[in-house]
């Protein structure tokens, strides 16, 4: 529990990393924020957390040994490099566009759901669809995002690295290819 806890803590030490992100983001015509996500599947008309799960590379596989929930991870801009690996490889990107509202910053934590007067109301939740008793460990991440969840969040928002934001996304959501290649679009602007 103390392991949680701790990075945890050191993620949230980040938060001044996202002071002024909406400035950082791509909105489309009706004000919704534009993500980015390149596959090797094409033909996809929406991508699912549960789906993706099931096919995750290996640059994931760390991300999911830290917090086992379905999720599919987004860039926010066009062209935008992974920290960790780089360029992604894949053959088709998709585009997709959602409410700012249901994207929760993460690293502000602005509602303190991280916080440990929170504890007992997620681990009643959990125990309740889950089965799991109070007494194994919390799982920060699983906590935050349960309750952003019953609030009506989608994913989180966060930094990747200075300048980059990644959004990780718990719901499926509606897609449309681009002709371009992701990282030759990021090129041209």
């Amino acid at each position: 529990m103390k392991n949680y806890k701790k990075g945890w803590s050191n993620f949230l030490l980040k938060e001044h990393a996202l002071e002024g992100y909406e400035e950082q983001l791509e909105y489309n015509e009706e004000g919704e924020v534009v993500l980015y996500h390149v596959s090797s599947t094409e033909g996809l008309k929406a991508l699912s957390p549960q789906i993706a799960r099931t096919g995750i590379r290996n640059y994931t596989k760390k991300e999911y040994r830290t917090w086992d929930r379905p999720r599919v991870f987004f860039f926010t801009r066009p062209g935008q490099e992974d920290a960790g690996v780089g360029k992604i490889q894949g053959k088709v990107t998709y585009r997709a566009e959602i409410d700012k509202e249901k994207l929760y910053p993460v690293m502000k934590d602005p509602l303190k759901f991280s916080f440990p007067e929170n504890e007992k109301e997620y681990l009643s939740i959990r125990e309740a669809t889950h089965g799991m008793p109070s007494y194994y460990p919390i799982n920060r991440y699983e906590m935050v995002a349960t309750l952003a969840e019953r609030e009506g969040y989608h994913g989180f928002i966060y930094p990747q690295k200075e300048g980059s934001l990644i959004v990780a996304l718990w719901e499926a959501i509606e897609v449309t290819p681009l002709e371009e290649d992701f990282y030759q679009i990021g090129d041209s602007l």
